[in-house]
């Protein structure tokens, strides 16, 4: 039960974390969640904690690794396989042997095996990160791909070899020959195994589908599964696990692919599920880094008062070194970039030398590492993690300092508020159409309330405009009941119990408990209702709820006939209130939100009386038809706009996104329902 609070606490220091990022925008977000992770670090309960290393390469890693290739290209992947190549095994090689030899040089009585064990620990690049510092700059696509691609395998490069030097390290003895057969072996043994079982897994997968089990309950969860059943598989047959996932990932991603038309409502979920998932292991991961760095800082100056600043310089030293071998590996072909001419080649490559951002896969790496080594503590455990988050912290600082003199800076073609104002005027061109084309139709109402919603409105509720409203709207509807009383359309009881409803439904949507509290006084001790035979009719009415069974029965009998009646008398007063919020959401673009709230206060009650008799297939194949027209209504408004030159074609692009997301997402919840 411990375990499990800590852990819960590790992911509400990631959401606390993502929600200042959110705040302040220009601070990596990576450094925000190490901070939470240092205010956890002030807690006693954290002051022993630790994860087993098992769990960071299962749990994390191979999820992060399976997510990672689901989402690659494959076709650029292949395009790009010999720049991928080079970088993620042969430099990832270079840089292992590099680190580990001038890490040995430094820190004599390191052994050479784990000085190598670092060196594949700080090898990995991650290219989510760079993607996060860069999200406002524009860094060429074939330099984004390029390291995109890269991550993917020299994460899985960085994997094998930590483990091989480990191995290495636990039995004491180094073969340069037979560490690069059994680098041959692991490598590819997880690519073919990774490729059978992914081919095999896909295609159960496949046959769920066919069988129309296909229900996210089911498919979502049985992703979530694969990379846990991958990587135990693998690792059992002694090769490498995370890139038998990160295989399986990319044949994932193939299938996703081909089934993204015909199974919408499935993927919708499991990107959203995968997005939550990556971002809170990510998130955990930096947490985590924070929250060790006090005890790990405080275990090196009880070893040795001097080497903290050892090591630090031995992190700035490492990164350096790094950085300049992946600038000189690009810029003398060894890993060939697209470039027009040298002077961008040049560029090139020291962009791809800055973006060699080193975070979530190294510091996972670095926590893997054994709490013990042949029944011993682990030596140098806590040396290799500091110059780990060292080498984290640099490459994550130097590029958001660097980065932005060297890239130009995104230039949206049109701002947020040209944005809105267009949402509006395609929406209010949607609105039109239906209430000009189906001005009698029981469905229009609901699907201008689905259409208003496509807006984007900035700005708190107005809530004396909405109490204003809602009054308005009330009193159109007691004139409306006192019009169809003195018509006999109706009888008392009806009018009485009519009005009823409507109080409740103001005071049910009043803004405060205070307001609640007067409308309720008001409402009652004005005691006010129709006749006093709607009085008496009413004091009938709840004497024969007390009595015995067989009255009850005809009580509820009457009961039923009564709501029947109901949703018959609100006929005409909903009419009138959706005409009156339909005109005044044309006339008025300034409380659209308000009358949006009043809009669905109404429609909610109006579903209530009327679901009981009416047609629901009816009423749903009418309304889906009425959304497909308004959506094309929208299409066809921006298409004519970019004609005209009125809108541009980046901002009518934006439109297209948005009505394709809104028709994707209203017409299946339409369908659940």
């Amino acid at each position: 039960m411990d375990t499990v609070f800590l852990v819960l606490l590790l992911i509400a220091a990631v959401i606390i974390a993502n929600i200042f990022s959110w705040k302040f925008d220009k601070i990596p977000v990576a450094f925000i969640q190490i901070a939470a992770g240092l205010v956890l670090s002030l807690l006693p309960i954290y002051n022993h904690f630790e994860l087993e290393p098992e769990i960071f390469l299962l749990v994390i890693i191979s999820v992060l690794m399976f997510n990672d290739g689901q989402h690659t290209s494959l076709s650029r992947l292949t395009h790009q396989f010999g720049t991928t190549f080079s970088l993620s095994v042969e430099l990832a090689i270079i840089s292992i042997l590099v680190v580990g030899f001038i890490t040995h040089l430094i820190i004599p009585s390191m052994p050479l095996a784990l000085a190598f064990a670092l060196g594949a620990i700080i090898t990995p690049t991650d290219a989510v990160a760079v993607s996060s510092i860069t999200s406002n700059m524009l860094v060429p696509t074939n330099v984004m791909s390029t390291l995109e691609n890269e991550s993917l395998f020299n994460d899985a490069s960085g994997i094998v070899a930590l483990n091989l030097a480990i191995a290495a390290a636990i039995t004491g003895q180094f073969s340069l020959l037979n560490s690069i057969g059994n680098f041959v072996y692991v490598f590819f043994g997880g690519i073919i195994l990774g490729g059978i079982l992914g081919a095999f897994i896909v295609g159960i997968r496949l046959k769920l589908i066919n069988m129309h089990v296909d229900t996210p309950s089911v498919m979502v969860p049985f992703t979530i599964l694969t990379p846990f059943v991958v990587y135990l598989i693998a690792e059992a047959a002694g090769v490498s696990g995370i890139l038998a996932v990160v295989v399986t990932g990319l044949i994932h991603g193939i299938q996703q692919n081909r089934l993204r038309l015909t199974s919408s409502r499935l993927q919708i979920v499991m990107n959203s599920t995968w997005q939550v998932i990556s971002s809170i292991l990510n998130g955990i991961v930096f947490v985590l880094l924070g929250l060790s760095l006090p005890s790990v800082i405080i275990n090196l100056h009880k070893h040795d008062t001097s080497s903290v600043f050892i090591l630090l310089g031995v992190g700035v030293v490492l990164y350096v070194i790094m950085t300049a071998l992946r600038y000189f590996w690009t810029n003398w072909d060894f890993a060939r970039i697209r470039a027009w001419d040298k002077k961008e080649k040049h560029a090139n490559s020291i962009v791809i030398a800055y973006s060699g951002v080193h975070g979530t896969i190294t510091l996972a790496m670095a926590f893997s590492l054994p709490l013990t080594l042949n029944g011993q503590p682990f030596p140098y455990r806590n040396d290799i993690i500091f110059v780990a988050a060292i080498v984290i912290l640099i490459s994550l600082l130097v590029p958001t300092i660097a980065l932005p003199f060297l890239l130009p800076h995104q230039v949206n073609k049109f701002t947020e508020e040209e944005l809105t104002a267009a949402k509006g005027q395609m929406v209010d061109e949607a609105i039109s159409s239906i209430q000009t084309r189906h001005s009698n139709s029981i469905s229009a109402s609901q699907v201008i309330n689905i259409l208003d919603g496509q807006r984007t409105v900035a700005g708190n509720i107005d809530k004396t405009k909405l109490n204003i409203i809602f009054d308005n709207c009330f009193e159109l509807e007691q004139q409306t009941i006192n019009d169809m009383l003195q018509n006999n359309e109706i009888s008392d009881l009806n009018a009485d119990l009519y009005m009823r409803v409507s109080r409740r439904t103001i005071i049910q949507y009043q803004q405060s408990n205070w307001q609640r509290f007067v409308l309720f006084l008001k409402f009652n001790l004005s005691k006010v209702s129709f006749s006093k035979k709607a009085r008496k009719q009413r004091k009938i009415f709840h004497q024969m709820a007390r009595q015995k069974p067989d009255n009850r029965q005809e009580m509820l009998k009457r009961n039923k006939e009564m709501w029947q009646q109901m949703a018959i008398t609100e006929k005409k007063p909903y009419e009138k209130i959706t005409s009156y919020l339909n005109q005044s959401l044309i006339n008025d673009g300034k409380n659209n939100r308000e009358i949006s709230i009043v809009r669905r206060a109404y429609d909610e009650r109006h579903r209530r009386l009327t679901s009981s008799f009416n047609s629901r297939d009816d009423f749903e194949a009418d309304q889906n038809e009425l959304l497909i027209e308004a959506f094309q209504q929208e299409n066809t408004y921006i298409q004519s706009k970019i004609a005209s030159k009125e809108f541009s074609s980046e901002l009518g692009s934006a439109l297209y996104e948005q009505i394709s997301t809104d028709q994707l997402v209203y017409l299946q919840s339409l369908n659940e329902e």
